[in-house]
Parts: C-alpha cells; sequence; structure tokens
C-alpha cells in the first residue's frame, strides 16, 4: 500500500516549518478526479492551490522522485503567494543576510534532493533538514563574530 501524501509531503513541510511557515494539507480533488491523489496546499492559512500525489510517483521505492516534485511545486505556489504569507520571506530561507530563496536540486543517484544558496552553490541541505529561519541567522552571526567561519560541511 502506497504512503499517504501527508507522509511523502513530512520533508518539505519540515522546511516551511524550520523557516517560520505553518503548513498544512487539506482533502480535495478537482471534479472527476480520485480524491486519494489530490490535497490542497495552505501555508500562513492561505489557500495556495492544489499538490497531485499520483501513485506512481507516491509508490515509488526512490522517495527522492516524490520528494522533488513536491519541494517544487510547494516553493512555486509559496514565491508566487509571497504577499499573501505572513512574513512575506523568501522560502527556504538562504543564510545570513542573503534575500534570495535557497534553490531546488536534484542528487545523484537517488539520494533525497537538496536546497543550495544560489550564490555558493556549496551552501546546501537536503529537502527534510533545513536549519530553519533563526538557526542559520544565528549560526552565522556567532561565528562571524568569533573569526570563526568557515564554510559547513553539511553536504550529508
Amino acid at each position: 500500500m502506497p504512503p499517504e501524501p501527508e507522509d511523502v509531503f513530512a520533508p518539505v513541510d519540515h522546511d516551511l516549518r524550520t523557516c517560520g511557515l505553518r503548513a498544512r494539507l487539506v482533502f480535495t480533488a478537482p471534479p472527476g478526479e480520485d480524491p486519494q491523489q489530490w490535497r490542497d496546499l495552505v501555508v500562513a492559512g492561505v489557500r495556495l492551490g492544489p499538490l497531485e500525489f499520483p501513485p506512481e510517483l507516491v509508490a515509488d521505492p526512490e522517495e527522492s522522485a516524490a520528494v522533488w516534485s513536491l519541494a517544487f511545486h510547494t516553493q512555486a505556489a509559496v514565491l508566487e503567494n509571497l504577499q499573501c504569507i505572513d512574513g512575506n520571506r523568501a522560502w527556504p530561507t538562504c543564510r545570513g543576510e542573503h534575500p534570495h530563496p535557497m534553490r531546488l536540486a536534484r542528487a545523484d543517484g537517488g539520494a533525497r534532493p537538496y536546497w543550495h544558496c544560489p550564490s555558493d552553490p556549496s551552501y546546501r541541505w537536503p529537502v527534510g533538514q533545513h536549519p530553519g529561519i533563526y538557526r542559520a541567522y544565528q549560526a552565522e552571526g556567532v561565528r562571524r563574530t568569533l573569526g570563526m567561519w568557515q564554510e559547513p560541511d553539511n553536504t550529508r
């Protein structure tokens, strides 16, 4: 039996929450579609639109394809609707003072996709492991203040 859409969405939900955005999936389906394959994405109380969970994608033993698809469509919906979302900040939050969102990339060998800084691709986090807006700002500020700044090794 394939996993539930909410289970497949869990890594993306983690990254939304650590960046200060509350998300939920609402059970819905376009007319004539299988209701098990659709959920409406609601972020910060704003309904952003439908996400499709086709069985062949959700049931894939390599979860990376489903996670990449959900992360891609969620980021597009969030960035399209920034003016409606409380906080009006890019998602996922990049490090320090970077105002841009991180970019989504596919990992080699079926590994989970990751977010990376568009200015410095070596700064990256697997989807579902984003450290969060406050930790990212705090960690960079402390390291710079103490003269200990080095690129983090977060390629695991």
